[in-house]
């Protein structure tokens, strides 16, 4: 798609883009360490850098985050891939009890880094649900690139609860939500603080402790968001920095039994643990590579993202037609099929030497992607193991909550050694429910609230074994 902007005053094209309603896909935070925000330079003078150059009739490719536009026009083309993804397949869907029946109309959010959900609900039965992308997407794929924009300044930490306070809106928009008199939300620590406009900085560095655990109550006013005059708006409790209330609001839907742990695998695979005394908690730093980040034909759950694959050509795509990337289920499929196949070695290197392989025409996986699945799936693997190790008791059942491991393959997933070979229970949106359940019933607070402060929280980074865990986990068995 050809865009003529209009500058001149040396802003970003990611940015002359964003003003003109065309943002782009800036999962590095606009770094230039991703590539996805490349575009077409038609015409114009431009800088990159200290080089400045002008462009006539040959088309010149360049990252818009790092490229400016020094003329008063310039045409540019922006190709699909670069686009700010809008829709995609967001879990909006649980398991769980039913809800109390009451008269009030409510709706509850929950605030991933990557995906917003939302549900409405009357007389104890959902009448809507809706979900997007998360607008902060454009300040990094990942919690710590959030936190490191929002230290950067009053006016960054400002942008990134607009961002959310945008995407919970479109939500809201969608769900037709605007008589609703109450309003809940759960998400992980990060995201919570960043709705509240609370700086999360302390969450990025050493002991991980938020400014913040527990949210005031306030009014949708005062929150930002357009709803009935006298709307309240209810926060899920947060464990610990690093285990949000997403967690505390699965814990009070699953009931976890001794021997049981949840786990909610996304960028930080946050997991909780029963045994016969207490509860533990820890994260592990999965990274974004399951939702395409750093992969070359990585995708986010979109149109046209491959979302299976069964080796020999054979695989599924989203909405249908040509395959134009894959989405972290699909990856974990290629793992598992290819190394069952002998293409993939236990190191992740492909039998025979090849540049790249393509489960699909035209998407092509190289030893480097590789390499990086294989470093989220050790997290994975590696922050299991060492906290059912640090408890001194095996894990029986695993309660997998989230939107991957719903599309996920589990025999894929435990042969890649991602998963250890256990019983498992899929139970989807566990946070939307969560928080579903505290709008309904807004008198639960102090019992969550409770609930947050049981779990012990033990940071990977101070146990034994985590770092061999890993390592070992890193080979595909």
């Amino acid at each position: 798609m050809d865009i003529l902007l209009s500058g001149g005053d040396g802003r970003t094209l990611a940015a002359l883009l964003e003003e003109a309603g065309q943002p782009l896909d800036l999962r590095c935070g606009g770094h230039g360490s991703c590539n996805r925000c490349r575009v077409q330079l038609l015409s114009g003078i431009f800088r990159s850098g200290a080089e400045t150059f002008e462009v006539h009739d040959v088309p010149v490719w360049a990252r818009a985050c790092e490229t400016r536009l020094i003329s008063e026009r310039g045409m540019i083309s922006v190709p699909e891939a670069a686009r700010a993804v809008r829709r995609g397949r967001v879990l909006a869907d649980w398991e769980g009890k039913a809800y109390a029946k009451r008269p009030e109309t409510v709706v509850a959010v929950d605030i991933g880094t990557t995906t917003i959900a939302g549900a409405k609900i009357r007389n104890g039965e959902v009448v809507g649900r809706a979900s997007t992308f998360n607008r902060q997407s454009r300040f990094g794929d990942n919690v710590i690139a959030r936190i490191d924009h929002a230290s950067g300044s009053a006016g960054n930490l400002e942008a990134l609860r607009r961002a959310v306070l945008e995407s919970v809106g479109e939500v809201l928009v969608s769900l037709q939500a605007g008589d609703v008199e109450r309003i809940a939300v759960a998400g992980n620590t990060v995201m919570c603080s960043l709705f509240h406009g609370i700086d999360p900085t302390p969450i990025g560095v050493m002991p991980f402790e938020p400014l913040v655990r527990k949210f005031p109550v306030v009014s949708a006013a005062a929150a930002g968001l357009l709803l009935g005059a006298d709307a309240l708006v209810w926060t899920v409790p947060a464990i610990s920095g690093l285990v949000g209330g997403d967690l505390t609001a699965g814990l009070a839907e699953v009931e976890l039994q001794p021997g049981e742990m949840l786990v909610d695998i996304g960028t930080n695979c946050e997991m909780v643990f029963r045994t016969d005394e207490a509860l533990y908690c820890t994260a592990a730093a999965a990274g974004p590579a399951f939702e395409g980040a750093g992969i070359a034909c990585g995708s986010r759950a979109v149109p046209g993202a491959m979302d299976r694959y069964f080796g020999g050509g054979r695989y599924s795509v989203l909405g249908g037609g040509e395959a134009k990337g894959l989405c972290g289920s699909a990856m974990v499929d290629f793992l598992a099929v290819e190394r069952r196949n002998g293409r993939l070695n236990e190191f992740g290197r492909f039998q025979p030497a090849a540049s790249s392989v393509e489960p699909a025409p035209g998407v092509g996986l190289t030893e480097g992607d590789v390499e990086q699945l294989l470093k989220a799936k050790a997290a994975v693997f590696a922050g299991i193991q060492t906290l059912s190790a640090h408890c001194g008791m095996k894990v029986s059942r695993i309660h997998l909550a989230g939107g991957f491991a719903r599309y996920l393959s589990l025999e894929n997933a435990v042969a890649i050694g991602m998963l250890p070979d256990c019983e498992f229970h899929v139970v989807g949106n566990t946070s939307l429910a969560g928080a579903l359940r505290l709008a309904v019933e807004p008198e639960r607070l102090p019992e969550l609230e409770l609930l947050s402060d049981k779990p012990v929280d033990v940071p990977l980074n101070v146990l034994d074994g985590f770092e061999d865990n890993f390592i070992d986990a890193l080979l595909l068995p």
